[in-house]
């Protein structure tokens, strides 16, 4: 496994692999990254960049552990899109701490599920991972099928297209909290594949209990 100082950069190098997410789905991923960039960029004092949109495939999954670290889920990559955050003037994935935005502002991940919703409603993406703008690397990954089962995903859209420098409403702040919270991973390494291919291994920013 990769240190926690390792950044795998996925848009470094092409997936031996044949991806399955279509060449216009990346297409149209980037112009969603252009407009989002726009209206978050712009928050007065605050301001978040979209700085990349590319394919998930350079990786083979995302292993995403549980609280407990004993059952990871693996999640496909060779259908997603990336996109990268940054605070306006940084330099990231490991922006200066006076610049840095703590995976708990509730901003931060509103442009996360804000950029998701839009890429499963525009694409044929099946999961969509978003790296957030924090002191240690850390992503927002979310799956298609189980985001639909969870939320009306167009009407999110719709509630969640508005000012990102106004304060949110109750309701708003309740549907990015529920969502986002629990899909939020720290980075913790690359594992190798007897494909020769990495898996994305992340650990729960805020563990779950069990039940």
């Amino acid at each position: 496994m990769l240190a926690n100082g390792a950044v795998p950069t996925l848009s470094a190098q092409a997936s031996p692999t044949a991806s399955a997410l279509e060449p216009r789905s990346l297409v149209r991923a980037e112009t969603i990254r252009a407009q989002v960039d726009a209206r978050y960029r712009a928050v007065p004092g605050r301001g978040l960049a979209v700085t990349e949109a590319t394919s998930t495939d350079v990786v083979e999954s995302f292993a995403l552990l549980t609280s407990d670290v004993l059952e990871p889920r693996f999640v496909p990559a060779d259908d997603g899109i990336w996109y990268a955050t940054c605070p306006v003037g940084a330099t990231c994935p490991y922006p200066a701490r006076r610049l840095a935005r703590p995976a708990a502002d509730l901003v931060v991940r509103r442009l996360a599920l804000d950029l998701a919703v839009r890429t499963f409603l525009q694409t044929n993406a099946d999961v969509v991972a978003v790296s957030l703008p924090t002191p240690r690397f850390t992503a927002f990954v979310v799956e298609r099928d189980e985001l639909v089962r969870e939320v009306d995903v167009a009407a999110v859209a719709r509630t969640i297209s508005g000012n990102p420098a106004r304060t949110l409403s109750a309701s708003l702040r309740a549907i990015v909290g529920g969502v986002t919270r629990r899909r939020v991973f720290v980075f913790a390494g690359l594992e190798p594949t007897p494909s020769g291919r990495d898996v994305w291994v992340g650990f729960p920013r805020w563990p779950i209990p069990s039940a």
